[in-house]
């Protein structure tokens, strides 16, 4: 063997302990990163967090009491209305009745005027007095006549009165709901504009808990990466040596490297080919995530088959996030049997993401593939989860690098090709 190849398998040893050691720290992202920059200090940013969703809670729990209490007003307004409305019909109808008996009244009296008119002009009226037998009778019996007249005159004056009661009662009534009409409406703004605030307090709840949700999250993967509490976590998530990613698989052999290729869908066509696709392995073979990082975006092939019998080009997909020395990348995972993932976990260089596929256990919802395979591949960039999604990964995809040639086998997660053939052309 000569001297140039010894070298060149030695440095390859080399390096490959270097990265095993390294253990291929990714750092995590997140927006509380710039502010604190120890654990300890994500902690304290998590209580501050989780006291303003308390807070708004409480204010939410609130607004929604207030709410209830005016629509009970409502209702209480409505009821007093239509109390109101009966007491009104039920006062015109003892008018009515009131009037029918002062017209009676009237009636009667018009008689007994008559009646006196006729007696005084016969002089009946006088005989009924002069009559008497002596004074105490004669007293009587003008007292008698002037009792009557009396009785009929209090009796029509209290019909008089209670006609204008009535009457009053009438107006009161109708001041009363239009008083009452108005609070409605008052309270119904009320209700309004409570709602209103409630829909904003739900809306800082949301933001508040996808920001606890999102600062639990940064803090696994620093503890994940082995960070102290009040250790310096950009000294802590600082890649050791060069920066690369680990394989998603434990061995595999290169069937297709990024770039230009025979099109296999279509032979005799060509096309950019957008990633690495790793063969050698049949379908089930455990898929590892390639470094620290979150999911972004899942693609449930089989089930899309299932519900609506279209296949996927790319089967079941995996999207995800990760950085390494300060920039951002969106990794790829296509053709996968299994996914055990979902949107939003957070994943290590140890986290087994999901089972390879590409074959005859993927066919029934696979539209693009042409036998058991991982397509891997990376984009610059963390790509946000949307209808641009795949596009925006395409126009930024980047060559993976640390791969053997086409028909090349790596036999560990950690072997690495790129240098060797850099320095030593081997």
């Amino acid at each position: 063997m000569s001297i140039k190849k010894l070298i060149c398998y030695f440095i390859r040893y080399v390096l490959a302990i270097i990265i095993f050691v390294s253990c291929f720290i990714f750092k995590p992202s997140n927006a509380y990163a710039k502010s604190a920059n120890t654990l300890a200090a994500l902690r304290a940013d998590l209580k501050d967090l989780e006291a303003q969703k308390r807070a708004n809670d409480s204010k939410k729990n609130l607004t929604q009491s207030q709410i209830n209490t005016k629509k009970n007003e409502i209702n209480n307004a409505n009821q007093e209305i239509t109390n109101s409305k009966e007491k009104i019909e039920n006062a015109k109808v003892l008018i009515e009745e009131t009037d029918k008996k002062i017209a009676e009244l009237e009636e009667k009296n018009k008689e007994l005027i008559a009646y006196y008119q006729v007696m005084l002009s016969n002089n009946v009226y006088m005989e009924f007095i002069t009559e008497s037998s002596n004074m105490t009778e004669l007293i009587m019996r003008s007292d008698a006549v002037k009792e009557l007249t009396n009785y009929q005159q209090e009796r029509l004056k209290k019909l008089e009165d209670l006609i204008k009661e009535n009457e009053q009662l009438q107006v009161d009534m109708k001041k009363y709901q239009v008083t009452l009409e108005k609070n409605i409406i008052a309270y119904q703004d009320a209700v309004y504009s409570l709602q209103d605030n409630l829909s904003d307090l739900n809306d800082i709840a949301l933001d508040i808990n996808s920001q606890i949700s999102s600062q639990k999250e940064l803090i696994k993967v620093y503890e994940q990466m082995g960070c102290k509490e009040n250790q310096d976590l950009d000294e802590c998530s600082r890649v050791m040596g060069n920066a690369m990613w680990l394989k998603p698989l434990i061995k595999g052999r290169v069937n297709s490297n990024f770039g230009v290729r025979n099109n296999p869908l279509k032979p005799g066509t060509y096309k950019v080919h957008q990633a690495v696709d790793i063969g050698g392995n049949g379908e089930g073979t455990k898929v590892y995530a390639v470094g620290s990082g979150s999911v972004a975006m899942v693609i449930n092939a089989e089930k899309t088959y299932n519900s609506k019998k279209t296949k996927t080009c790319g089967g079941n997909q995996v999207y995800i996030w990760m950085q390494v020395a300060g920039k951002y990348y969106t990794v790829q995972y296509a053709h996968l049997l299994k996914v055990y993932v979902k949107a939003g976990d957070v994943v290590t260089k140890d986290t087994v993401i999901g089972l390879q596929g590409g074959g005859a256990g993927t066919r029934k919802w696979e539209s693009c593939s042409t036998g058991t395979h991982l397509h891997f591949g990376i984009s610059k960039g963390k790509i946000a989860n949307n209808k641009y999604f795949i596009g925006n990964w395409m126009a930024n995809a980047i060559k993976p690098e640390g791969y053997p040639s086409a028909g090349g086998w790596f036999y560990s997660r950690t072997q690495w090709f790129r240098w060797c053939i850099w320095i030593l052309k081997c």
